[in-house]
């Protein structure tokens, strides 16, 4: 009688588009809450079918999100509810039409898959942030992305903002974080909803509308969740330099006192209290200068006449010894800090031009390795071996003159760490120098995938070899025309994709 009762009762369900625009591709699914509040649906749209579960997380007659479904296709929704015995009803299938993608390339950037191998591949969906380029900045500060695709690279879910995004991150519960170019963090649900938002309090653009101000100049570039579920962001602070650096290629060139941007590490809590903090000015030389120190970084997100000498693009919280790694791409270097004092544990990266008082937190290199160059996304991987996107980015610091632009390239790569003697050693790496590989000048990103081994690279920015390799001026890549791909590598040398 209960099933009857409840396979009658779900003639109310209902389906419709997702009331968030900003993931047109996800559809609501709503029924009364007294048939239960444990679901299944089923989705097909003739070729594909997935199953999609829900808990009482999800309130039934406020509405199940069904996401995974390709554009500009009708499909068919299977749902059955379970009773509080764990007895199912019926199927009452619906029918839910998605819209095609945006036609603009604009609007939406053309994908293509150019080489897939199923059987070798890690399973699931690839989540990443495209970004749009244009001859004025607010072209494409303005325009924030997040794509997922499937293994044959179709779109199943999409989400559009109004910032560019530099960074996201998933939560156990499925919720995305993401950092934005307007120095905001912003966690979403898989229907676009904002759950929680936080800004740098004393950001350029003053208050965020709706979230919560944290004692911060800027977030940028990467957030993380700690164990404790806080949140670990990178922000920065200025000060003012005397006798400083004017020029990155003429050592000898006037100094004079100058406005320096240096990175911080924040941790806060949800309610936007800092806990943590961590200054590279306090602990690095900012006297050590890398190429693109006046590249004008900040000018263009705020801060004219402010230049930069860490950067910092990555950080990632290490639960072996509670500790941070904290990625600076103009210093060239990963550096180790241990979260309880403090103190910097170690530093990966070119060992010249450190102070005195760091020389015994210096990695050297073992063996026929090279060493990385405005680097991304370090990380240590379950072999406890350190893993990276090396840009390659100059080949060198200052004063020292840039390795040829048509001899490097771009790579994932990995070394082995002996924490104890202060060497590295390489051990893998996606590439090497070829007619196939690429020099991706900004951005990046590499993953270590747990079900395969294999290892995921996205090359954020790469430039066309037309350009890349028939000019030598390194400063091209501001205005140079680019492009991105996303590999997928064997863990196997040579690597295969």
């Amino acid at each position: 009688m209960i099933l009857i009762l409840c396979a009658m009762a779900l003639s109310a369900a209902t389906v419709e588009k997702n009331p968030n625009p900003s993931v047109p591709l996800a559809a609501v699914v709503k029924y009364p809450s007294t048939l239960g509040t444990r679901a299944e649906i089923e989705v097909s749209d003739g070729e594909r079918r997935f199953t999609l579960r829900y808990d009482g997380a999800y309130p039934p007659d406020k509405g199940l999100p069904v996401v995974g479904m390709r554009p500009g296709r009708r499909h068919q929704l299977s749902l059955r509810v379970f009773n509080a015995a764990g007895k199912a009803s019926r199927p009452e299938v619906l029918e839910y039409t998605t819209p095609p993608l945006p036609a603009d390339v604009n609007e939406f950037p053309p994908l293509k898959v150019t080489i897939r191998k199923p059987a070798k591949m890690e399973p699931g969906f690839t989540l990443f942030s495209p970004r749009r380029a244009g001859k004025e900045p607010a072209f494409g500060a303005r325009y924030g992305m997040l794509v997922a695709v499937n293994d044959r690279g179709e779109v199943v879910w999409y989400y559009r903002t109004d910032s560019r995004i530099s960074d996201l991150e998933r939560r156990p519960n499925g919720n995305i974080l993401y950092v934005t170019q307007d120095f905001r963090v912003v966690e979403i649900d898989l229907l676009g909803n904002v759950v929680h938002q936080w800004y740098a309090a004393r950001r350029p653009q003053g208050p965020a509308s709706g979230a919560i101000p944290v004692d911060s100049l800027t977030f940028h570039h990467e957030v993380d969740v700690l164990p404790n579920g806080n949140l670990v962001v990178l922000g920065s602070e200025v000060r003012e330099i005397d006798n400083y650096f004017t020029s990155e290629e003429d050592e000898k060139a006037p100094r004079k006192r100058q406005r320096v941007m240096g990175d911080e590490v924040l941790e806060f809590d949800m309610a936007g209290k800092v806990v943590w903090r961590w200054k590279a000015f306090d602990f690095l030389d900012p006297y050590r200068i890398g190429y693109d120190t006046f590249d004008g970084y900040w000018f263009r997100r705020g801060f004219p006449g402010v230049i930069d000498f860490s950067h910092a693009n990555g950080i990632l919280h290490d639960p072996a010894d509670d500790s941070l790694l904290i990625n600076f791409r103009i210093q060239s270097a990963v550096v180790k800090v241990d979260r309880k004092s403090g103190q910097i544990k170690w530093i990966a990266g070119e060992p010249e031009g450190w102070p005195e008082h760091l020389q015994d937190k210096l990695f050297r290199m073992q063996g026929p390795g090279r060493w990385f160059y405005h680097q991304h996304c370090p990380q240590m991987t379950p072999r406890g071996t350190l893993l990276l996107y090396d840009n390659g980015n100059y080949g060198a610091r200052p004063f020292k003159t840039p390795v040829d632009m048509r001899s490097t390239y771009s790579r994932a790569v990995e070394y082995a760490i002996d924490e104890r003697n202060r060497t590295l050693r390489e051990v893998w790496t996606s590439e090497q120098k070829g007619p196939d590989s690429a020099l991706s000048t900004a951005m990046g990103d590499v993953q270590w995938l747990a079900r395969t081994g294999n290892v995921l690279a996205h090359y954020g920015s790469a430039m066309a070899p037309s350009v890349a390799w028939q000019r030598t001026d390194w400063k091209v890549f501001h205005e140079a025309a680019n492009w991105s791909r996303i590999r997928e590598f064997t863990h196997t040398s040579p690597a295969e994709v």
